[in-house]
């Protein structure tokens, strides 16, 4: 009997890459076109419709048959799963998940991750190393459970427009905040997004950004460590990376670096730094 691991597509991990895992996407959607995430549209698609400014995506979670029919195949394969899920605040997916978990609780697993994005990501890579130890299912679930109280998730938002046309900040502070190219530090608190600090220009938010690590407790380099981006262009993502590299230089190789899907860049808009990992 396996283990699978199945986590919807806001964790920003490719299905093939891992045997263990699957994929269930989420849908964005323009107007009158809705697209499974990164299946229907690929992630520079959505980013240049995005960009254009024309009409406004929105998101919305899986429904609870697309979980159930995931969840039906591994049970006739002979397998049970740990199905790893964003932030039950921010999203239906965790409650779709679980309705579809019906009759089959002694084989289906849920961690609401109290995250998102490449945080979940963090979580899913910890998973798979998890069944390639041996453990089963509901052992995997009990130490992600616990493991998520040290997750962190830290994001360095390029501009504020994105944030106001999806209703999380006002107008007014939009309009402030990109007049004097303030740059908003967010992170996850008690699964919901939250921000931390503000500060003009990219030197003062890469010292922002490196002080709230500090703050928060320093990294656990044994445990995956995930970078990530919004947009297709990372010329301004390469400069963050290099001014913030002290934070992993002489730990580790370079951190992967993923481009973030449409469900969260709907809401952070291009040029969004995001750094995922446990603390100590």
């Amino acid at each position: 009997m396996a283990v699978k691991i199945i986590v919807g597509s806001t964790c920003d991990i490719e299905e093939n890459i891992e045997k263990d895992l699957i994929v269930v996407p989420l849908h964005v959607t323009f107007g009158e076109e809705d697209f499974l995430d990164s299946v229907d549209i690929t992630k520079d698609e959505f980013y240049e419709r995005l960009e254009k400014k024309e009409e406004f995506p929105k998101t919305s979670q899986p429904t609870p048959v697309a979980f159930m029919d995931v969840y039906q195949k591994v049970v006739d394969a002979g397998d049970e799963a740990v199905v790893i899920v964003l932030s039950s605040k921010l999203s239906g997916t965790y409650q779709s998940a679980s309705l579809a978990r019906d009759g089959f609780e002694d084989k289906i697993f849920i961690v609401d991750s109290l995250n998102v994005s490449n945080a979940e990501g963090v979580l899913v890579d910890y998973a798979l190393s998890l069944v390639k130890e041996g453990k089963s299912a509901r052992e995997i679930a009990e130490i992600l459970d616990e493991a998520k109280k040290k997750l962190r998730l830290i994001v360095l938002v390029d501009t504020l427009e994105y944030l106001e046309r999806g209703g999380r900040i006002s107008k007014t502070s939009a309009l402030i905040g990109n007049l004097f190219s303030v740059k908003v530090l967010l992170t996850m608190k008690d699964g919901v997004i939250t921000s931390v600090g503000k500060a003009k220009g990219t030197k003062n938010a890469n010292n922002l950004f490196i002080s709230e690590i500090e703050r928060t407790g320093s990294i656990d380099f044994t445990k995956p460590l995930k970078l990530g981006y919004t947009g297709r262009d990372v010329k301004q993502i390469d400069k963050y990376i290099r001014d913030t590299k002290k934070l992993w230089e002489g730990k580790i190789p370079s951190p992967e670096f993923i481009q973030i899907g449409s469900v969260v860049g709907t809401h952070t808009g291009p040029g969004a730094l995001f750094l995922s990992y446990f603390c100590k």
